[in-house]
């Protein structure tokens, strides 16, 4: 499922922003915004380029072919283009640097000797706020997937790297593992493999019933039409594609191993292993789309014959367990950035319009969904986008945010979101107005 992606079902899910600024954990007793010198500059430029990734996706959503009808050439391109570069690939860079955040907020409070489960958690509750808000009200399965994952995430935090890494990949590997344990424990009733695959048929279409019935009611033009069917379909969205660790939670370990390693902290330091798995993620996404399943589709109707325990292990087998993935390509695309990163500051310097952006992540993502979500949906203003405006639409929007987290930026501390989030995670109201307005220069530094 594409994370983020309103009424979107395919693929491992998840969405949602990461905690932007305010994931450095400013302590309670000196609630103080990060400064620009605390900032990490790598963060704020993926961040950015995550959210322009994501623009892409959402504004393909409006395209204006109707459902049903065969799309033009353009459509079709653009189609094929998003899903095989843009789709989950920028939802996985946002769900690492979630785990990101995590790790430096850990670390910078531990250090401090500085109390840090309750400030997170609060953190947590505001995060499933603003994705009540993103998913409920507008649609976006956003941010509920982060505040969920993240209650585990606080009890392996400390495990060894060995460990966390062993963690990682018994995760990515978790549907399989779980579907042939429950096989399994089937095949030893009677009849028990025929009412194991009736349940599955059973939950995949009442979960798919229930995604149709809330898009038909997503083409009513009364809002509280359409923010009820939504706020109805949650719980069963979420119980299909929250409830296993092999996606939002990955994403989040990868976040917290690859601080520790320092990939994003000190790049300069790690060329040889980002470029390794800049590679591997461009390896395993071809691998994904053009390899998979080893051996090619099977040819027939029907379950093969044999043990179907045995016949689950080979099917999971030749797709690699899941832990080859379309998805890697964030690797690639987050290394390419690290790597130019590491050549020097003025390599920060060119990316830093990407940095404006991401350091007002949050309050660009939500303004952004609100916004599609108003104008072009039929309880909205009902506008389309014909297929050759679809990139250049989502583009000049991200250029607007950008010049606008600059003009913010130099006036205020944090966007306006981010400064709530913050409140409510030290629990007193930080200051938002600079006393002193920050220059150009010093953004852009």
């Amino acid at each position: 499922m594409h994370h983020g992606l309103k009424g979107s079902v395919h693929g491992e899910l998840a969405a949602t922003m990461p905690l932007v600024r305010g994931l450095t954990g400013v302590p309670p007793e000196r609630s103080v915004p990060t400064t620009q010198l605390e900032r990490i500059p790598a963060l704020d430029i993926l961040r950015g380029l995550a959210l322009l990734g994501m623009f892409l996706v959402h504004f393909n959503m409006y395209e204006a072919t109707p459902l049903g009808t065969e799309p033009g050439p353009i459509a079709a391109f653009l189609e094929r283009f998003i899903g095989l570069f843009v789709e989950e690939r920028f939802y996985g860079i946002f769900g690492i640097l979630f785990g990101v955040g995590f790790a430096v907020q850990l670390e910078r409070a531990t250090a401090r000797g500085a109390s840090f489960v309750s400030r997170y958690f609060r953190r947590l509750a505001m995060v499933a706020v603003f994705g009540f808000i993103a998913e409920g009200v507008f649609g976006y399965n956003v941010l509920i997937g982060y505040a969920m994952w993240g209650v585990p995430l606080l009890l392996v935090n400390r495990l060894p790297m060995r460990a966390l890494v062993a963690l990682l990949v018994l995760c990515t590997a978790a549907r399989p593992i779980v579907s042939i344990t429950r096989l399994a424990i089937a095949n030893t009733k009677p009849g028990g493999v025929q009412q194991f695959t009736e349940r599955e048929r059973k939950q995949w279409t009442a979960f798919r019933a229930g995604r149709d019935s809330t898009r038909a009611a997503e083409q009513s033009e009364r809002w509280r039409t359409v923010v009820a069917a939504r706020v109805k379909f949650m719980p069963r969205f979420h119980r299909q594609w929250n409830l296993m660790p092999n996606g939002t939670f990955i994403l989040l370990l990868m976040g917290v191993i690859s601080w520790r390693l320092g990939l994003l902290r000190k790049p300069a330091e790690h060329r040889r292993m980002i470029m390794a798995l800049a590679v591997f993620g461009a390896a395993s996404t071809l691998l994904a789309t053009f390899v998979l399943p080893i051996g090619g589709t099977p040819a027939g109707a029907g379950p093969p014959p044999g043990n179907p325990v045995w016949n689950a292990f080979l099917m999971f087998a030749r797709y690699g367990f899941q832990l080859f993935r379309h998805q890697w390509l964030t690797f690639t695309y987050m290394g390419v950035i690290l790597l130019l990163v590491a050549r020097g500051p003025h390599w920060v310097r060119r990316l830093s319009p990407l940095g404006w952006a991401g350091q007002m992540a949050l309050t660009n993502y939500m303004t952004q969904v609100i916004l599609l979500d108003t104008l072009f949906t039929p309880h909205g203003f009902g506008m389309k986008i014909p297929a050759v405006l679809v990139f250049p639409a989502a583009i000049a929007l991200f250029v607007g945010q950008v010049f606008f987290s600059r003009w913010w930026l130099a006036r205020f501390t944090q966007g306006p979101l981010e400064w709530v989030l913050r409140s409510v995670t030290n629990w007193q109201v930080p200051p938002l107005r600079r006393v002193v307005p920050v220059t150009t220069t010093a953004l852009a530094a």
